[in-house]
């Protein structure tokens, strides 16, 4: 009997459980030099939002960014350009998302705060030295010339412990 009424509560909170709330999570795009993670959340009831990169908290103008509505389409999400809907194609193990030629795997909550957590660090860590770098003489030699790349050397090593961070020394 206990075993009738599981499957049957199963049965009820999959058939309430709307297609396209699949798409929800963050996805990691694959095969790109800087690291990119694109979150799409529910607002409401029946409202999908996309972000398209929340390791950017501007746009491109420098504005700050906001996310961008959805359309649904059957059983499937979409961004509308203006002339036509981009359509989002989730693996039937809603592991990879594809927009257009461009292909995202999904990560976890935790994997993407880790990854905001690293931008900022290594943000922190691009101020920093740069701020040090301002001093350095250009036409520096001997014990000066040294000593400045001793500097750039220590901030080489710290940027390898942060992952994806790379800024140029």
């Amino acid at each position: 009997m206990k075993i009738f009424f599981l499957t049957l509560i199963a049965l009820a909170l999959t058939a309430c459980s709307k297609p396209h709330d699949k798409y929800i999570g963050y996805w990691q795009l694959e095969d790109t030099k800087y690291p990119r993670v694109l979150e799409i959340y529910k607002e409401g009831k029946e409202t999908y939002i996309v972000n398209e990169n929340i390791l950017s908290e501007t746009d491109w103008f420098g504005n700050k960014k906001s996310g961008t509505v959805l359309e649904k389409k059957e059983k499937e999400l979409g961004v509308n350009n203006g002339l036509a809907v981009i359509t989002f194609n989730l693996s039937d193990d809603g592991k990879i998302l594809r927009i257009s030629d461009q292909r995202y795997t999904k990560i976890s909550e935790d994997d993407a705060k880790q990854m905001i957590t690293n931008k900022k660090n290594c943000e922190s860590l691009r101020l920093k030295y740069r701020e040090e770098a301002k001093a350095f003489n250009i036409f520096a030699r001997d014990a000066q010339k040294v000593e400045q790349d001793k500097i750039k050397d220590n901030y080489r090593e710290l940027q390898k412990e942060i992952p994806n961070c790379s800024f140029g020394i």
